[in-house]
């Protein structure tokens, strides 16, 4: 059962896991040392910069022309000059005690030569000199002299790349560019494809995976994303019967799916369960039908409530609702005749069934080997009576597994139960996580 599904599941998880597991880890390179240069000595540099820095708009001593002096007026402005700043050095030791008047005297002193000495004599005005908190300059050294934070941080870092893996939006792509085209070969539609790509990017892109356990991790992103898709909701018949008493089920479904021994299998699910059951033969049409189920109420001991061939389908599933009532019977099972999805008639007939009997559930049975047909098929029905939940036939047989995700991700409504077999005891109550362990293994 589900060979073919379940194979591909399996190697799609080695293959994933072998994508993260085989990927290189980055080789061991010794580091060259990073020298942590304080702040204060960057600010220092930084004023050097700026007192030595020339003022803009004054042309460079090498850039102007020299002239020639005349050696007697030299000599005497030599002599002045001297005798000034000897004057000078006189102020600033205090003689004259302001430094004010120490700047406007050597300002007049400039005035008087002419502009070449002066700009010889003249030294550039010192800036003033930034100091750093003792505080803060204590901090910067600490961060240099032990940098044990970075290189800790370094480490970890490191470390995490060679023992933990991150799998981006691009693994998750590049990888379904092969998965994608076997899930389709096992007739799961491409509408699951896509949201078990989105759902397995929200589980796994950006989460860390330990290399040791990544197969473990892949695995269970799998098994969660195919739960959501199976697993739309439950029905308990036992508690509807609580609600209201009889309870009215119609089959509905295509051609050769399987309604009549599937209503036969529930009928006689019901009857192990305690409950009493009449079974309505409301497939008037096909040759036969109503003998089968005829056949089958015999054998499990159960009441059919049948009319002549032709009759209305609607009038004798009516005529079992109304039976069950006057007998205080649990459940009134019908069965209808097959058609097909396009065939509008035949859907009208149908519609007409479900107004005047108000069915408190509507079960399409899907055989399980129809492939993506069976999507189209409950798409269908669905539109038309609209469908309470789905019965899947043939699932014994089938090995490629994917109606089943497909037909419960389109309608979004819940399985029921499987058909396992021919017996009446191989009809399985639906269990969506029993169901994906089974194909994960």
């Amino acid at each position: 059962m589900f060979g073919f599904l379940k194979k591909k599941l399996k190697e799609s998880v080695q293959k994933l896991t072998k994508k993260v597991q085989t990927e290189e880890a980055p080789k061991v390179e010794k580091k060259k040392e990073i020298k942590i240069e304080p702040k204060i000595e960057k600010k220092e540099k930084h004023f050097k910069e700026i007192k030595t820095e020339k003022k803009p708009g004054k042309i460079k001593e090498s850039s102007k022309p020299k002239k020639l002096r005349p050696k007697e007026p030299t000599e005497q402005r030599i002599g002045t000059v001297e005798k000034e700043i000897k004057h000078i050095e006189e102020e600033q030791e205090g003689k004259l005690g302001k430094n004010e008047q120490e700047t406007e005297e050597s300002e007049e002193i400039l005035d008087e030569l002419p502009e070449e000495e002066a700009e010889s004599i003249q030294e550039p005005i010192a800036e003033p000199t930034y100091v750093e908190p003792e505080e803060k300059i204590e901090e910067e050294l600490h961060i240099e002299k032990e940098p044990t934070k970075l290189k800790r941080s370094f480490t970890e870092r490191f470390f995490k790349k060679i023992t933990v893996k991150t799998l981006e939006n691009k693994d998750i792509d590049d990888f379904f560019e092969d998965f994608e085209n076997d899930l389709l070969q096992a007739n799961v539609a491409l509408d699951v494809v896509d949201f078990l790509k989105k759902s397995l990017k929200k589980k796994l892109v950006g989460k860390d995976l330990k290399r040791g356990k990544v197969e473990d991790e892949i695995s269970k992103a799998f098994e969660e994303s195919l739960i959501e898709t199976v697993k739309q909701g439950e029905i308990d018949l036992e508690r509807k019967l609580k609600e209201k008493k009889p309870q009215v089920l119609i089959f509905l479904g295509f051609n050769g799916a399987g309604k009549t021994t599937s209503v036969a299998k529930l009928a006689n699910y019901l009857k192990s369960k305690g409950h009493s059951v009449v079974l309505a033969a409301g497939d008037t049409w096909r040759a036969a039908a109503q003998e089968q189920l005829e056949h089958h109420g015999n054998k499990i001991g159960v009441n059919v409530i049948k009319h002549q061939y032709g009759a209305d389908s609607a009038a004798v599933i009516f005529d079992a609702v109304k039976h069950a009532q006057a007998k205080g019977i649990d459940f009134v099972i019908g069965d209808t005749a097959g058609r097909t999805q396009a065939n509008v008639n035949l859907m009208d007939e149908l519609k007409k069934v479900c107004r005047v009997n108000k069915p408190d559930l509507k079960i399409l049975v899907v055989d399980s080997l129809t492939g993506n047909d069976a999507v189209e098929q409950a798409i269908k029905f669905n539109e038309a009576v609209g469908v309470d939940a789905v019965v899947l036939t043939k699932v014994d047989v089938d090995e490629k597994g994917g109606a089943i995700l497909s037909v419960c991700y389109a309608i979004k409504k819940p399985i029921l139960f499987l058909g396992m077999g021919q017996k009446y005891e191989d009809f399985e109550p639906f269990d969506a996580e029993k169901f994906v362990k089974n194909l994960m293994e």
